[in-house]
Parts: structure tokens; sequence; C-alpha cells
């Protein structure tokens, strides 16, 4: 029988990754005081925030759903401004339901200039990719697996610099994680950090100032007259 989504994530294994994943992104991800931040998950992503200097907008997937802080459609804009917030975390939501470029386009849209984008998922080519399909095999929503490479193309098309690539988590789909962040070669996740190009500055062009007539240091010859 496949497993739903939110049933995955609450497995033995897959906490065990999660919590390799909050450990990196908290090592990696800067979060200015005062600041807002965005957390688009599989699940609340409660702890992955709560250490934070920002303020978070925490959504989770629910099928086609956003819910959490507010409730909103997936296949639809998500409903912040532009430049909203400094820090966006996609933490495998691109993975489920055929909606990822929109996701990532829409995340980008929503990074303020200068800000971070964090993307996370379960890497193609681990341990874990066989297990996971044959958890999924059936499920409602279509899964999509793709490699850190993919993404840190889409993200610099987007007007990103990628700051790092990592692996998290441990090689084989069970038990409970290790001390630390697992294996940074074969970890069944991978997290791709990047910055958006700041706003370029527009150099301002000014007025000429007339110039000034220096001064002789006598007075005019009107003034000589006047005073004769």
């Amino acid at each position: 029988m496949p497993v739903p989504e939110q049933v995955l994530y609450a497995t033995t294994a897959m906490r065990a990754l999660l919590r390799a994943e909050e450990a990196l992104l908290r090592a990696s991800v800067p979060a200015r005081a005062g600041s807002y931040g965005l957390y688009l998950g599989m699940r609340d992503g409660g702890r992955v925030c709560a250490e934070s200097a920002a303020h978070w907008v925490r959504l989770h997937c629910d099928n086609e759903l956003w819910r959490g802080s507010l409730h909103a459609r997936r296949d639809e804009a998500l409903p912040f401004a532009e430049g909203a917030f400094s820090v966006v975390v996609i933490s495998h939501a691109q993975q489920f339901g055929g909606h990822s470029q929109a996701l990532l386009h829409e995340a980008a849209r929503v990074t303020a200039p200068g800000g971070t984008l964090a993307l996370s998922g379960m890497h193609p080519f681990s341990a874990w990719a066989p297990w996971l399909s044959w958890c999924m095999r059936g499920a409602s929503q279509s899964l999509q697996l793709r490699a850190p490479l993919h993404w840190t193309r889409c993200v610099v098309e987007q007007g990103f610099k990628v700051q790092g690539i990592h692996r998290f988590g441990r090689i084989l789909p069970r038990g409970e994680a290790v001390q630390g962040m697992g294996s940074e070669q074969l970890g069944g996740g991978y997290l791709v950090v990047a910055r958006k190009h700041p706003a370029a500055a527009t150099p301002l062009r000014f007025a000429r100032l007339p110039e000034r007539v220096r001064g002789t240091g006598s007075l005019a010859p009107g003034a000589h007259r006047e005073c004769a």
C-alpha cells in the first residue's frame, strides 16, 4: 500500500534525515535580526526556524494546497510581494506535485536582492532513492528527484550565485541519526545554497552648477563712482 507524503516524512528514517538537514540549514543559512524568512516544506519546519533571528512564514504541502501560516493553492503564485523575504527555504517541496519549476520561479521572485535561497531534497543517486520510490509507488502525487547540479543551473538562470552544494544524512535509509550531519559525500540528502544578486546601483546624473565669478578683492567700478 502506498505511503502518503505526510506519513512518509514521519517515519523513523525520514525523521533522522530531516534532523541532519536542520543542523546543516542552521549552519549554512544566514538570517539577519529583524528580517523575514519563508519556509516551504513537507512539514511545518518549526525546529528549523526556531533558533533563527528572522521572523518566519512556514508553509507545508498538503496535496495541492499550502497550509500553515496561511492557506494557498500550490498551482498559483505565492501570495507575497516581490522581494519580501531575506531567506527562502524549499525543503523537499519541489519533489512532489509537478510544480517544481513554477515553485522555484516564485521562490526567486519573493527573495530580496542580496537574500539567500536554500533548496534541499533527496539525492537521486543515493541509496535512499530506490527506497523512496518504493514507498511512493501509486501515491497521489508524482515523485520527481533531480540532481543538485540541475537545481544549480536553475537558480543561476533565476539570477542567483551558488554559494555551496552539500550532502547530509546517513548513507542508508534506516535507524536513527548518528551525531553530526551524516555523510558529506554519500548522504541521502542534498542542500543547495545560493545568494540573489543585489540590485545594481544606478548612478545619478547631477545637474552642473553654474560657475561662480571669482572676486578680485576690490570694489566694482560702479561702486567707486557712487562713493565719490
